[in-house]
């Protein structure tokens, strides 16, 4: 039997090697997992590298490092195949506002757009009316997070050391920012795969053993895009830099117990922040360059403890963040995928009536997160739709009982259904510790159905759809896509979307792709 590796591989490849099939017909060859391809001297070059640039930067603060590297930031030094990669990111974020423009859960904040300042240069995706710059970060960033659904952080590429969050947030800043200073395509994505190595980097250095969530990283990502789509000279991002780490820190507590709405704005609003941050540095305004280094009350003792912050800015010599990141199957958090898929999986085997199900048992890691949300009293039995698209209990239910998760398993509040609450009162949930070496780096599941009469049927997986060590392919990211605007828009419409998303890295000015975004 072939080794889960080499059918991961194998898997890698079929989702991108289509060198003769056109433009997401699919041209992509990126690296497969493992070891990236060989380059000359790569670890001489990249240690010296390093070295060289760190003795260039002795004396400089954390941010004042960083603008020098935001400044130097270049796509063309990242393989082609990783961009476009990244450019399947972006079409599931765009995918994901449409969806979320039809759900309850976004209706408050589309309703306070008017209020958020009149007019602006800005689309918001799928409105009518355009808004001011800050206010499209705000409403666009809402749109792409508010379902739990777009792409999110499964582990550092380098080492499988897993990460998370959601980096396609600063998608939001870079439509915005770059739509007003009428930057080219390959402008935008190359501040977009920029934010996404911040977003990786800061949040390795940030942990998860602590009371900050994850979406204060976006306190660097947001002014960091801003600033080099405005082209903010050195000294102005380094101000917009530490203005904008200044206010990014977030607490974890909105991502605990009976979630609210704070669960999906707290990037955005981190994100409108850091873009203020930028606006302002364009001015003249400066921010403590010493944000991270103060030794008392500095973030680098009391949020990033203990980090090196000097790798935030080291050179780019190995795999890009973007080629770790999971696009979702499921609308759920990314503890939920595995679970769900293997739920599914476990219901099909059974092959008859569910109302036959005694027992519903779910084996998985035991990570510091999957244990929290385990242990959380509120997410077992939810009451709103923010915290059902984090519990555990809630989505394995919903998938045994209808056989399937999308936005429809929302939409009428399932959670206060009888029958589902006594489904998620057969439910049991266990951690194995061997799942950490049998899926590093992943959030894996087995499911094992028990019926009335004593049958069981199972279903592992160890890597859900979709996750970085098993890619959806392209086609099935575009998929994804028309399924989640089919309910705001013709298939002529998403046509073109996809093609100058697909194109997006030629198009002269972003003009083309936002008109076809607006509503």
């Amino acid at each position: 039997m072939a080794s889960l590796r080499s059918r991961l591989v194998a898997r890698h490849a079929r989702a991108f090697c289509r060198s003769c099939l056109g433009r997401w017909g699919l041209s992509f060859a990126p690296r497969i997992l493992g070891k990236p391809p060989a380059r000359p001297q790569t670890i001489c070059r990249a240690e010296a590298t390093k070295v060289m640039g760190r003795r260039a930067m002795e004396g400089k603060s954390a941010t004042e490092r960083l603008a020098h590297w935001v400044r130097d930031f270049e796509a063309s030094n990242v393989d082609a195949a990783v961009r476009e990669r990244l450019k399947l990111s972006v079409l599931d974020a765009i995918g994901c506002a449409f969806l979320a423009r039809g759900s309850e859960a976004t209706g408050p904040i589309i309703a306070a757009q008017g209020d958020l300042g009149p007019g602006g240069p800005c689309t918001i995706i799928g409105g009518a009316e355009p808004a001011p710059v800050t206010a499209a970060v705000l409403l666009n960033a809402t749109l792409i997070r508010a379902l739990d659904f777009n792409d999110h952080l499964a582990m550092d590429p380098n080492d499988g050391v897993r990460l998370g969050g959601h980096p396609s947030d600063v998608l939001a800043v870079a439509l915005a920012v770059g739509e007003w200073r009428g930057r080219t395509g390959a402008e935008v994505l190359e501040a977009v795969l920029m934010g996404y190595e911040i977003f990786g980097r800061a949040q390795k250095l940030l942990g998860r053993d602590h009371c900050w969530d994850h979406v204060t990283v976006h306190g660097l990502t947001a002014p960091a895009i801003a600033g080099k789509l405005m082209g903010l000279n050195v000294d102005a991002l380094a101000d917009a830099l530490s203005l904008g780490a200044a206010h990014g820190t977030t607490p974890g507590a909105v991502r605990r117990g009976a979630l609210s709405t704070a669960k999906f704005l707290a990037g955005p609003m981190v994100l409108q922040a850091g873009t203020t941050a930028a606006l302002l540095a364009a001015h003249g305004a400066t921010g403590p360059r010493t944000v991270f280094e103060e030794p008392e009350k500095g973030l680098g003792r009391q949020v990033y403890a203990g980090a090196d912050m000097a790798d935030l800015s080291a050179p780019l010599t190995g795999r890009p963040m973007v080629e770790g990141v999971t696009i979702k199957a499921y609308p759920g958090l990314d503890t939920s995928q595995a679970p769900i898929a293997a739920v599914l999986e476990a219901r099909k085997a059974l092959g008859g009536p569910v109302d036959e199900i005694a027992a519903l048992t779910l084996t998985l890691t035991d990570s510091p997160m999957v244990l929290r949300q385990v242990e959380d009293a509120a997410l077992k039995n939810p009451t709103n739709r923010e915290t059902a698209d984090h519990s555990l209990t809630y989505l394995a239910a919903i998938a045994l009982l209808e056989g399937e998760v999308t936005e429809a398993q929302y939409a009428r509040a399932p959670w206060e259904d009888p029958r589902v609450k006594d489904m998620m009162g057969r439910i049991t949930m266990e951690m194995d510790p061997a799942w950490e070496a049998r899926a590093p780096g992943a959030y894996p599941c087995t499911a094992r159905i028990t019926t009335r009469s004593g049958a069981e049927y199972q279903a592992e997986i160890a890597y859900a759809p979709g996750h970085a060590r098993n890619p959806m392919e392209p086609g099935d990211v575009v998929a994804k896509f028309r399924r989640s605007v089919a309910g705001q828009l013709d298939e002529a419409r998403a046509a073109e979307i996809i093609s100058k998303v697909a194109a997006m890295d030629e198009l002269p000015t972003l003009r083309p792709l936002m008109e076809a975004l607006a509503g």
